[in-house]
């Protein structure tokens, strides 16, 4: 086996396929998905169900620095895509996306630092 991943944003279109990718290329992938009470995981929930039972879904909040340092915890590799993308609410609620592209981008890269990553 390959070494461990972390991918963050793993339930968006392109998390969800780079995860697949990095599946079929036989790496261990993490995949931090955005906790919600449905406990739904997105795009990753469109692929083949074998891609989909060798991932280790990963809920969280990338805006959560114990979570994100639990995340990158004995991976090898991380690919941050983690980010809120709806460019026109960004204007009604920047602080949010400050928090999680900004404030969550640090908190990756700190972990990433702390893990030896």
């Amino acid at each position: 086996m390959k070494s461990k991943v972390l991918v963050t944003g793993a339930a968006g279109f392109i998390g969800s396929h780079l995860s697949e990718e990095l599946v079929k290329a036989g790496y261990e992938v993490r995949a931090m998905v955005h906790y919600n009470f449905q406990n739904n995981w997105g795009w990753l929930e469109t692929l083949p169900a074998e891609i989909l039972k060798a991932l280790e879904i990963y809920p969280a909040d990338i805006r959560d620095p114990f979570a994100v340092r639990k995340s990158v915890a004995g991976c090898d590799t991380v690919f941050h895509l983690a980010a809120l993308i709806a460019i026109p609410y960004s204007y009604i609620a920047p602080a949010s996306y400050i928090e999680t592209n900004v404030a969550g981008t640090l908190n990756v890269l700190q972990a990433s630092l702390a893990e030896g990553v």
